[in-house]
């Protein structure tokens, strides 16, 4: 008896090590509404023109509702970027599952300017994060860009394998944005109307800032 307790007590340690090695691919199911600090996310049901590893979604809280499509969860175009996937057919794919030290060039161009930027994605590893009031498992991700008129930019992405989207991110401005809140269509808030106001997101019909 001890044997076999011993036996399923190493079955669980060895796939929890497994986990903490690598992150397969997910997206988040259509439907959902997520919440972050500053904005919000409605997953939108899938093109059937969009290929693997490609999910969208309406960018909510701004003064414009927006149409994402984002790739490998680590890229994504809002109209004003392109991704030259032509020179890295095979990138996304190599890239998953993550692993620490994986590594992912690819070109994206400028719609309106036509300027080229070499953007490369390093694995970095684990870090634990807070959504509400559990903590997850996220694996956060170096985004370099080398852009053509010698300016660089680099941000952070925590992607959590157990919600399949990013648990937080830095934006331009260097701040982390976090997850706060997933809704799904049974929750009580999840048609509440929501704005961005000085950096932090809202509930419009209360003015109260989401938690």
């Amino acid at each position: 008896m001890r044997a076999v307790v011993l036996a399923a007590m190493l079955l669980v340690v060895g796939a929890g090590a497994a986990l903490a090695q690598s992150a397969a691919y997910c997206e988040p199911q259509a439907g959902l509404r997520l919440l972050y600090t500053d904005r919000a996310y409605l997953i939108v049901p899938k093109s059937a023109s969009l290929g693997p590893m490609v999910y969208s979604y309406t960018l909510q809280g701004m003064q414009f509702e927006r149409h994402v499509d984002r790739y490998g969860q680590f890229l994504f175009d809002d109209g004003g970027d392109r991704w030259a996937f032509e020179s890295n057919p095979d990138g996304l794919q190599k890239f998953w599952p993550l692993k620490r030290g994986n590594k992912l060039g690819i070109e994206k161009i400028d719609r309106n300017t036509r300027n080229h930027a070499l953007v490369t994605l390093t694995v970095v590893g684990t870090e634990p994060v807070q959504v509400g009031n559990r903590s997850y498992v996220a694996w956060k991700v170096r985004r370099y860009d080398n852009l053509e008129e010698k300016a660089t930019f680099e941000q952070f992405l925590w992607y959590a394998p157990e919600l399949c989207t990013l648990a937080a991110f830095t934006d331009s401005q260097q701040r982390r944005i976090d997850l706060l809140r997933i809704l799904k269509p049974s929750d009580r808030d999840y048609k509440r109307p929501v704005v961005r106001k000085q950096g932090q997101l809202f509930f419009a019909d209360t003015n109260k800032p989401v938690q």
